[in-house]
């Protein structure tokens, strides 16, 4: 039984090489807390269009036309059905992707690398979850640009007719604006998801 210094450095030693074999720790990368906050922002955004478009009905009656609703214009339809859609397929995504993020967290030390595999598989589309993601960062972007690609050639056709309303006016360009702004939120989500970032921004996911 060693006693003294010579006890001291072998007790030491394993404690010190078991340290020096820890794998260094992952550098930041704030790709997921991006994309959620971008995917989040594009769910209010697209939400809010579609309320303020849904709105949109009254004419003053100095204008000598008609009061009527967004129903007249076949595109303003679209765009509120597009954006209820998207708001629901926004939900379900974020959904998806926290439950997978919160399972990989809450996993015991010893199913770490099957969690992460796991993980990376989802991720990749080739479990149930990840399918659904793919399939909905495939779909969202297709109903916003063609929502908002026919409002506004509609708005600008029929200009006009939409301006003698200025209340209903007005709502259209809010909603528009808002449109643009969730197509611009979900095209930097994608590009978040796809280019690692050297930071990390809450929630760090």
């Amino acid at each position: 039984m060693m006693q003294g210094p010579e006890a001291t450095a072998a007790h030491w030693w394993p404690s010190w090489h078991h340290h020096r074999d820890d794998p260094p720790p992952p550098p930041p990368n704030g790709s997921k807390s991006v994309n959620f906050l971008l995917r989040l922002s594009a769910l209010i955004l697209a939400l809010a269009s579609a309320m303020v478009m849904a709105a949109s009905s009254d004419c003053t009656p100095s204008s000598g036309v008609a009061a009527f609703t967004y129903t007249r214009f076949g595109a303003f339809v679209l765009l509120v059905g597009c954006n209820i859609t998207v708001t629901i397929l926004e939900a379900a995504a974020i959904y998806l992707q926290l439950s997978l993020d919160l399972a990989a967290a809450a996993a015991p030390p010893d199913d770490d690398k099957t969690v992460a595999t796991d993980l990376e598989e989802e991720e990749k589309g080739i479990g149930p979850a990840g399918i659904v993601l793919v399939v909905v960062d495939l779909l969202v972007p297709a109903l916003l640009y063609s929502a908002m690609a026919a409002t506004y050639a509609v708005a600008a056709v029929f200009s006009d007719q939409i301006g003698a309303c200025p209340n209903f006016a007005r709502k259209v360009v809010q909603a528009k604006i808002l449109s643009l702004a969730a197509c611009a939120a979900i095209t930097l989500a994608a590009v978040a998801r796809a280019v690692p970032l050297p930071f990390n921004v809450p929630p760090v996911l």
